[in-house]
């Protein structure tokens, strides 16, 4: 062993994956544009045609098609749950997971019409991670070990990968590392939607602070912010983004807390989320102000209250809907 490998940390691994240089194919990409140029003015398709060479480009493949595409939905569980910070409990996640499992979550009925895969990842829902507030919500090695299984969404070679999360407290840990991301008042990173109450709203914010009060000194770097503020969801989230660039999958992510997983990709490599678009943005103010430091424009506004993987099961409807003009091509090899 070299002295450079023995002293290697847990997350060098992801961080060297994270900055690998990875070309898409921008000339699929305009076989799009220029094949919907032919079918009607410039423009005229909006956003489904840049969805389609979207598409394109990170599938390395024209036509664009989806015939394969996962929604990973990743469950997590926090210690900060126990602190009055989240309308949720580990036995609705729990009841959520089960729901899903069965297929009698609403979201598997819209799975099922758009024709997407649902597979759900539990992380210890049973064992909530340490409460940030107090202690690293991960250690290097567990960071980096949920990063890892956060390329298992990769499996069966799906063509494209959308993500959610469910889980009590995700919102929090999400703003929490928003704030080491960005910088800010926890006040606006944790502004919720408009079902929180004010009471709940006031202890995100001071578990927030304290939090990074804390971890003060460990936070400059992305991936300790999301290994002392975050949750397995989120390393998992993090994972799948990395490997799916590697492997030439577009992703999806759906609402504030991927968004933030997303982020913490482009705060290691700006390149890193090429891939990536937001399904959607929700009503959560938060959502909107991490969309625009990614500068993502959203596919869609369902106006949903929040993600947990339904409005990246009705983006991938509209993206559907942007590969039918190109059913009759010859596919390439």
């Amino acid at each position: 062993m070299t002295a450079a490998e023995s002293n290697s940390r847990p997350l060098d691994d992801v961080r060297n994956l994270a900055m690998q240089p990875i070309e898409s194919d921008q000339a699929a990409a305009q076989r799009v544009f220029d094949a919907l140029l032919e079918m009607g003015r410039e423009g005229d398709f909006g956003k489904l045609g840049e969805g389609a060479a979207w598409l394109a480009e990170w599938q390395k493949r024209y036509p664009p098609r989806l015939e394969n595409p996962t929604l990973a939905i990743f469950a997590g569980s926090h210690g900060i749950s126990q602190s009055g910070v989240t309308l949720s409990s580990n036995a609705s996640t729990r009841e959520k997971v089960d729901a899903m499992k069965e297929g009698r979550a609403p979201l598997s009925a819209i799975a099922t019409q758009v024709g997407v895969n649902i597979r759900v990842f539990e992380l210890a829902i049973d064992k909530p991670t340490p409460n940030f507030a107090e202690e690293p919500a991960m250690t290097e090695r567990e960071c980096a070990a949920t990063i890892a299984f956060g390329f298992e969404a990769l499996e069966g070679n799906p063509d494209l990968v959308a993500l959610g999360v469910v889980g009590a407290g995700i919102g929090t840990s999400a703003a929490a590392v928003a704030c080491a991301l960005y910088g800010g008042a926890p006040e606006y990173w944790v502004r919720p939607g408009p079902q929180v109450p004010a009471e709940m709203n006031q202890q995100r914010v001071a578990i927030v602070s304290e939090a990074l009060r804390v971890h003060r000194g460990h936070l400059s770097d992305p991936l300790e912010a999301l290994r002392c503020l975050g949750g397995r969801e989120l390393a998992a989230c993090v994972g799948a983004i990395i490997a799916a660039r590697h492997q030439g999958v577009p992703v999806l992510i759906d609402g504030f807390a991927t968004t933030i997983a997303a982020g913490v990709v482009h705060a290691l490599n700006p390149l890193g989320i090429d891939h990536v678009r937001a399904a959607h943005v929700t009503q959560r103010p938060a959502h909107e102000a991490a969309l625009e430091r990614l500068g993502m424009s959203p596919i869609a506004e369902f106006q949903f209250n929040t993600g947990g993987g339904m409005g990246s099961a009705a983006a991938i409807g509209l993206l559907r809907t942007a590969c039918a003009p190109f059913l009759g091509e010859p596919t390439a090899s």
